[in-house]
């Protein structure tokens, strides 16, 4: 490997369609809409949110959004409960099958990846991977802090 290579525009247009390509792939295999899976994701990671910082989260209209939640909640994944906040709000949260089926969603994204590089990938370029989740940590705080300065 050259280690001296200039990463250039040309790679950074390899590496987003790279990226991009990746994440469909793994997205296909799933039975539950992205838009679901991405709702359950966020209440996951951050906890509880009204439905109006959700259509914001995931930039869809108030009106989508309540009909995702809704959805959400007829299958037992979510649950509303008045907003401690704002009396007139109310705040959607996970429930305990909500907890499962994105835990589950995850594990089975990860292991497909997994096989996927076990059958497709030398050791060496595992190797890269192994070390890949960190780089694009760093590349995400970097963008997100760009977006920051320029809507300011």
């Amino acid at each position: 490997m050259d280690r001296s290579r200039t990463f250039d525009l040309d790679d950074a247009n390899e590496l987003r369609r790279a990226i991009g390509e990746t994440i469909r792939a793994i997205r296909r295999s799933e039975t539950t809409p992205e838009g679901q899976i991405e709702v359950l994701g966020f209440l996951a990671r951050d906890g509880a949110f009204s439905i109006a910082a959700l259509a914001r989260l995931r930039r869809v209209r108030h009106q989508s959004m309540r009909v995702t939640v809704g959805d959400l909640e007829a299958q037992g994944l979510v649950r509303r409960s008045p907003d401690p906040a704002d009396a007139r709000g109310v705040l959607v949260s996970l429930t305990d099958a909500g907890r499962a089926m994105i835990d589950e969603s995850r594990t089975r994204r990860s292991t497909r990846i997994l096989t996927a590089a076990e059958s497709a990938l030398t050791p060496e370029e595992r190797a890269v991977l192994a070390r890949a989740a960190g780089v694009l940590d760093k590349l995400t705080v970097a963008l997100e802090h760009d977006g920051q300065e320029r809507s300011v």
